[in-house]
C-alpha cells in the first residue's frame, strides 16, 4: 500500500519522491492470491552479515532475532529470558559453572531438517573457533595483513563458556567461572542455532541464505537494499506467529543524501509503513505525540554513542593521561544541542539510564578540569602538544556533523591535532576488530541483553568488546563478582565501581544515549513492542488493523 501524507507533516522541506533504485522495487512484492500484504519497514541499520556466528552489529542482530532460534528468549515487558527452543534451562550447581538445556523435541530448521542438540553445540563451538583462528592468524607474521582472517563475531559474549556437551537431548554449558548472566547470553543471537550441516566451521556463512527456525523465513535479500520475509509455518516457540509478511527496507548513504535523510524521504512519501531508524535530528525534532497521521511510541533507548581509543603501546592515545584529557574537554551537552537536537541525552556512564548499575563518574570525575591544567599535567608527563591522532568514524544520525564537532572540541585549546575520517561500514567494523585497528573511533553499542553486563563486562572486561586492547585486573575481579550474584540488584555496588575505574581508564568515553522512537501508519499496530532491552526486534508483533 503506498500512502499519502500531507506535505510538511513532520516538519521537512525533503522531496517526497525516491529514486527507484533507493525504493527497491517494493511494490512488487510477490504475492499469490489471498496472501496478506508485506508490512514495509525501514531501517538505518543494515546488517553486515546474516551467520549469527560471524555478525555483531545492531543490524545484523535486530534481522536474525527474526530469522533463527535460541534456547532462550524474551517475551515484551519482560527482562527474564524463557524458553524458546529449550524445553526448559537451569543452572544445576550452586556455583553458576553447570547451565543445562533440553532441547524441545520436533523442531526443524526452515530447510526441512529435525533440529538437534548436535546443531545447538556446533552452533557455540563454531563462534569459538572462528575467534580462535583470527587469533591464530593475528599472531602469524607469515600471514600478510591483508590475508588474516578477520573476525567481528559475538565471541565476547562467550568468555566464560569452556565447553558444550550433549547428553541424550540436553545441552550442557561448561562454563570456567560462575556466571550468571550466561542465560541472557544463550537468549541472544549469540545463542541462535544453526544447521550444522550447511554453516562452515571456520568460516562465516556468506551466500545471503539462512537455514535457521525462527518465526519469519528469508525469502529475498540484497545486502544494503532489503530483506523479505515470510512467516514460517513450522515455528514452534514462544512468539505468537504472525500471519503478515515483512519486507525491510534498508537505507544508506548515498553520493547527495544521508542514509536518515533517504529514510525520512521515504517516511513522509508513504513508501514505508513503519519507520524504525533513525531521521536527521532537525526531523525527529519534530515529532509529536499527538500527531493524527502516524502512530508514535517512544521510549529510553539501549543504544549509546562512545568515543573508542587503542590503547596498545603502539598507539598515539595509548598513555592514560591523554585520554583523560579528551574524555575531559569533550563537550556532551553542546553535541546533543547543538548536532543532535536534544533527541539524545547526555550520557556520562558506559551503564546507560534504564540499567542497574547507573551513576555519572564521568561527570563527576572530569567537570572541575581546565586546559590549563590538563596542558600542564600533559607537558610535566613528556607529551609534545598537541598529540596527533586519527578519529574514524561511520554511520549514525548526523555522522559528520559530529564528528566535526568533536575534532573542534578536541583541537580547541591545543591538546590534540584530529584527522576524522569517514569509512564505509562495511570497511569500518572489520578494521575495528582486526589487527590494527584505528587510532580512535566513534560508534554505537546497543544492549545484547536486558542487564548492566552487555555494558561493563563487554566494553571493559576481558571480552574486549570493542577491540581498544584494554585490560584490568581490579575490573576483572569486580566483573567476576556481578557474574556470581544470581540477584542482580545485589550486584549494582560493583557495576558503578566498574564504571568509576572504567572512567579513570577512559579506555571508552560515553557521548550519548539514544530515544527509541518508532512510528507508523495509522492502520498499523504492535510497535509498542517491536523493541526492547533485550535486543529482540520483534516484526511478529506488527499487524494491520
Amino acid at each position: 500500500m503506498r500512502r499519502t501524507r500531507a506535505k510538511g507533516a513532520i516538519g521537512i522541506g525533503l522531496a517526497l519522491v525516491l529514486a527507484i533504485g533507493a525504493i527497491g522495487g517494493w511494490m512488487f512484492f510477490r504475492s499469490d492470491g489471498d496472501e496478506q500484504e508485506p508490512i514495509v519497514v525501514g531501517s538505518t541499520a543494515t546488517p553486515s552479515m546474516l551467520d549469527p556466528g560471524g555478525a555483531f552489529d545492531a543490524g545484523a542482530s535486530a534481522l536474525m532475532s527474526n530469522l533463527y532460534q535460541s534456547l532462550l528468549t524474551y517475551e515484551p515487558g519482560q527482562e527474564q529470558p524463557v524458553p524458546d527452543a529449550a524445553e526448559s534451562c537451569a543452572f544445576t550447581d550452586n556455583q553458576l559453572t553447570v547451565y543445562r538445556c533440553e532441547l524441545r523435541e520436533g523442531l526443524t530448521f526452515s530447510n526441512g531438517r529435525e533440529i538437534v542438540p548436535e546443531d545447538v553445540k556446533f552452533s557455540f563451538d563454531r563462534i569459538l573457533a572462528m575467534a580462535d583462528r583470527a587469533e591464530r592468524e593475528d599472531a602469524d607474521d607469515s600471514i600478510p595483513e591483508e590475508e588474516k582472517f578477520s573476525f567481528a563475531g559475538p565471541v565476547s559474549l562467550l568468555a566464560t563458556l569452556d565447553t558444550v556437551r550433549v547428553d541424550g537431548q540436553d545441552i550442557i554449558f561448561e562454563l570456567n567461572k560462575s556466571d550468571a548472566t550466561f542465560p541472557f547470553i544463550v537468549a541472544s543471537t549469540a545463542g541462535a542455532i544453526v544447521d550444522r550441516e550447511n554453516y562452515e566451521e571456520l568460516e562465516p556463512r556468506t551466500d545471503g541464505e539462512v537455514d535457521g527456525s525462527g518465526p519469519y523465513v528469508l525469502t529475498d535479500f540484497e545486502p544494503d537494499q532489503y530483506a523479505e520475509l515470510a512467516p514460517n509455518p513450522d515455528y514452534d516457540g514462544v512468539a505468537e506467529v504472525s500471519e503478515y509478511p515483512i519486507r525491510v527496507e534498508y537505507f544508506t548513504e548515498t553520493e547527495d543524501a544521508s542514509a536518515e535523510e533517504m529514510l525520512a524521504r521515504a517516511w513522509e512519501s508513504g513508501e514505508i509503513d513503519v519507520n524504525d531508524g533513525k531521521m536527521p535530528p532537525e526531523v525527529m525534532a519534530e515529532l509529536s505525540q499527538t500527531a493524527r497521521d502516524y502512530r508514535f511510541t517512544e521510549s529510553t533507548g539501549a543504544s549509546i554513542r562512545v568515543l573508542g581509543f587503542n590503547t596498545r603501546e603502539d598507539a598515539p592515545m595509548h598513555d592514560q593521561a591523554l585520554r583523560q584529557a579528551a574524555a575531559a574537554v569533550l563537550d556532551r551537552e553542546a553535541i546533543t544541542r547543538r548536532v543532535q537536537e536534544n533527541t539524545v541525552e547526555a550520557l556520562y556512564s558506559l551503564i546507560p539510564v534504564g540499567f542497574t548499575g547507573h551513576s555519572t563518574p564521568y561527570y563527576d570525575r572530569y567537570i572541575d578540569a581546565s586546559p590549563d591544567a590538563l596542558r600542564d599535567e600533559l607537558e610535566a608527563a613528556g607529551h609534545e602538544l598537541p598529540v596527533q591522532f586519527d578519529l574514524a568514524y561511520s554511520r549514525g544520525a548526523a555522522n559528520h556533523a559530529e564528528a566535526e564537532l568533536i575534532e573542534r572540541q578536541l583541537e580547541a585549546d591545543g591538546l590534540f591535532e584530529v584527522e576524522i575520517t569517514h569509512y564505509p561500514w562495511s570497511e569500518f567494523v572489520p578494521a575495528i576488530y582486526g589487527p590494527q585497528p584505528y587510532d580512535a573511533y566513534i560508534i554505537g553499542w546497543r544492549a545484547d541483553y536486558p542487564d548492566p553486563a552487555t555494558f561493563a563486562d563487554q566494553l571493559v572486561g576481558p571480552g574486549d568488546g570493542l577491540n581498544t586492547g584494554y585490560t584490568s585486573d581490579a575490573i576483572g575481579e569486580l566483573i567476576n563478582q556481578t557474574q556470581a550474584e544470581p540477584d542482580r540488584a545485589r550486584a549494582a555496588d560493583a557495576f558503578r565501581d566498574i564504571d568509576d575505574r572504567a572512567s579513570e581508564a577512559a579506555s571508552i568515553v560515553p557521548i550519548w544515549q539514544d530515544k527509541r522512537i518508532t512510528l507508523s501508519a495509522p492502520d498499523i499496530a504492535g510497535i509498542q513492542h517491536l523493541g526492547s532491552n533485550s535486543g529482540v526486534w520483534r516484526l511478529w508483533e506488527l499487524h494491520r488493523i
